[in-house]
């Protein structure tokens, strides 16, 4: 599949099949996000594949994160179970922190797109992600984990990688309503 259509057919999905993706789709996929632009050639990105046992441990302090909030009861668990389990691969994305505020922020954006380019080179072998973010990403205890120091690299997502179980439909706004010539 050409770029174009990759972009086109890239989707988020939150449901995968158990089913494993091979090695060297994951491989090329990281040479790809590898290719991201990047301002000051500061190359801040890091992808971090997760193996089985410490997926158990995310798996676990996400539950235990879940329970602050609401009662977790075994059909809640199960969901996170799925979500934790069924994809092939998790990655964890973080960036290497700049002390300049400016660079920081252009160092995201590149990560940005070194995550957009992993994702459109997985879309292109029928592989789908979903770039997820929130209070595991930011836990002291994700960090200790995966051991990150949060001093030098901020995580700024996880991403889900796999085959799935359905694709969402998606409306686009309209080409006039995101492009202007003036």
């Amino acid at each position: 599949m050409d770029a174009k259509e990759a972009i086109f057919v890239r989707r988020t999905i939150h449901f995968f099949e158990n089913k494993k993706v091979s090695e060297n789709i994951i491989r090329d996929s990281i040479e790809a996000a590898n290719q991201a632009p990047c301002h000051r050639f500061t190359f801040p990105w890091r992808f971090y594949s997760v193996s089985l046992k410490t997926r158990m441990q995310i798996l676990d302090l996400a539950i235990e994160i879940k329970s602050y909030k609401k009662q977790v009861d075994e059909n809640v668990e199960n969901i996170i179970r799925e979500k934790f389990l069924n994809p092939s691969h998790l990655l964890i994305t973080s960036q290497i922190l700049n002390k300049d505020l400016t660079i920081q922020k252009e160092d995201y954006a590149a990560c940005s797109c070194a995550i957009q380019n992993l994702c459109i080179s997985l879309a292109s072998d029928g592989v789908f992600t979903k770039w997820s973010t929130g209070a595991i990403t930011k836990n002291p205890k994700t960090y200790e984990i995966i051991d990150i120091n949060s001093q030098v690299e901020e995580i700024i997502g996880f991403i889900w990688i796999g085959y799935g179980k359905s694709l969402p439909k998606i409306t686009r706004p309209l080409f006039d309503q995101i492009y202007k010539e003036i």
